[in-house]
Order: structure tokens, then sequence, then C-alpha cells
């Protein structure tokens, strides 16, 4: 798949992690400004405020919201002197990286506020090896999910917030890998199972178990995707009870077998690559 990228076969992967660190400012730090930036930095503000102008655009990024500085931008930033923020970062660059924020339609997507359940993709990029194969592979899974997540947010219209709904929403969402059933998270909550059940297809248009599976599937195609996992291990790993079930079930929501499906991402990209040329 990623092999069709020109990077990756003269031996580089099209996806680099060059840093991911923490960045504390005061008020002595300097203003920061750069033309044509070679890079691309993704900045996510715990505490404190700053001040952005990027490519004709300007923010003040306040706390649990992410800043862009994208590759080739010309751009301003700094911290407010009564406030100065406190940040997580990293630095990528790459084909792969490029195409990603394509896909997701976030090239020119600079500022989005109220991220705080984004904050655990920097601090995986933290855990993992810099300048290293291993570290470029699992930081391009990463920052896939990270663009997946923030592409919905940004696109997300403004909801009545339902606490009850929010909480199971996170468990169904940090059960991508695992298994999960309803009928006992419903024991914990004054809800029936049916209840819940009318309540979140009402919020979310679809019922739990539908959410979890389609989150469990989008999951299986960036693993398809970024990963040599054998269709069998990507079941496993899933927690779908075997590889038959997981294929039938993959080629009833998409179309395709797992097989397929990897092959054809395979196909498009080297699509991609002879317009590029």
């Amino acid at each position: 798949m990623i092999s069709a990228f020109q990077s990756y076969r003269n031996g580089e992967f099209p996806f680099q992690l060059l840093t991911a660190a923490r960045g504390d400012a005061d008020a002595k730090t300097p203003v920061f400004e750069r033309s044509d930036y070679d890079a691309c930095t993704v900045e996510y503000v715990e505490h404190g405020r700053g001040f952005l102008e990027i490519n004709g655009y300007s923010c003040t990024p306040g706390p649990e919201s992410i800043y862009i500085l994208s590759k080739h931008s010309s751009h301003r930033y700094s911290p407010d002197r009564g406030d100065p923020w406190k940040k997580l970062f990293f630095v990528v660059d790459g084909e792969l990286m490029e195409y990603l924020f394509e896909i997701y339609g976030l090239t020119e997507t600079y500022y989005v506020p109220g991220c705080p359940h984004l904050r655990e993709f920097f601090l995986e990029m933290f855990r993992l090896p810099l300048n290293t194969d291993e570290g470029n592979r699992r930081g391009a899974l990463v920052f896939h999910n990270l663009l997946s997540e923030l592409s919905l947010s940004v696109r997300r219209p403004p909801r009545r917030s339902n606490p009850e709904l929010d909480r199971l929403k996170n468990v169904l969402d940090s059960s991508v890998n695992g298994s999960f059933l309803l009928a006992d998270y419903a024991r914990r909550t004054p809800w029936s199972e049916a209840h819940l059940i009318r309540l979140f297809r009402s919020e979310f248009k679809q019922t739990p178990y539908e959410y979890l599976m389609s989150r469990k599937i989008e999951q299986a195609k960036k693993l398809l995707l970024y990963s040599s996992f054998s269709i069998k291990e990507i079941a496993e790993h899933l927690s779908f009870s075997d590889q038959y079930y997981f294929s039938n079930y993959f080629k009833l929501r998409c179309g395709l077998s797992p097989k397929k499906f990897r092959e054809s991402l395979s196909g498009e990209l080297k699509k991609r690559e002879s317009r590029i040329q």
C-alpha cells in the first residue's frame, strides 16, 4: 500500500516523526516567525493562551485547542505575556503526511478549539522512538487517527451535551480493540439497555453496537493500510470472534474483502503518484 509512494520505494518510509516534546513558554519567550516552513508542527495547548498568524489567518489559541503550522506556510506566533501557554507538540514530514491532510480536507485548517479528547494522541507520539523506522510507522498510524478525529471535530455541528451519552460514547471509543456488552454497561446506570439504545440512536443516528462496529471497521482500514498484520491478526487485534466473521462483516460493510480492500488501496496510491509525476 504505502510502497506506492516514491520515497518508500527509495528506502525511506513516507512519514517521518521528527520530534515530540512539551513546550512551556514564559513572558520572555520570543515571537517565532517563519516563511515557507519546511515541515509540519501540530500543537495542543494545555494551559494559557497565545497568538497565531498563518497564511493570512489569525487566532488566539487557548486551553484544550489545537493549532497546525502546516508545511510551506508563513506564520508567526507567540505566547500571551500575561498568561503564557504550556503545550504538547510534535513535528512531522513526508508525502504521507501531506496526503492525509488532503484526504481529510484539512489542508487549510489551522486552528480547532475544544479538543480535550485529542490530547492522548500527543502523549502517544511522546512514547514513540524518534528517527527510527518503527517510530515513523507507528507515528503514521497515530497521526492518521488524530486527523480522522480532528476532521470530525471540525465538521461536527454543535449539540446539547447529554453527559450519560457522552460517557457511553467514550466507553465505546475505548472498546475499539476490545469487547463491550451494553447490558453490563446499563447495569451501572439508571437506564435500561433499551432506553440507552433509544437515546443513543436519537443523538447519533445509530445504535451503540452500530457505532462501535463502525469504529472497528475504520480501525481495520487503517491497519490494512499501515501495518503488515495478516487478516487473522487484525481480526484478533479488534476482538472479532474469528478471521472469517471479520472478513465477512468487513465485506458486508465495505463491499470488498479485507484482502481486496488492501490491494485496491495500493492501486489508488499508485494512480495518485502517477498524477503527481
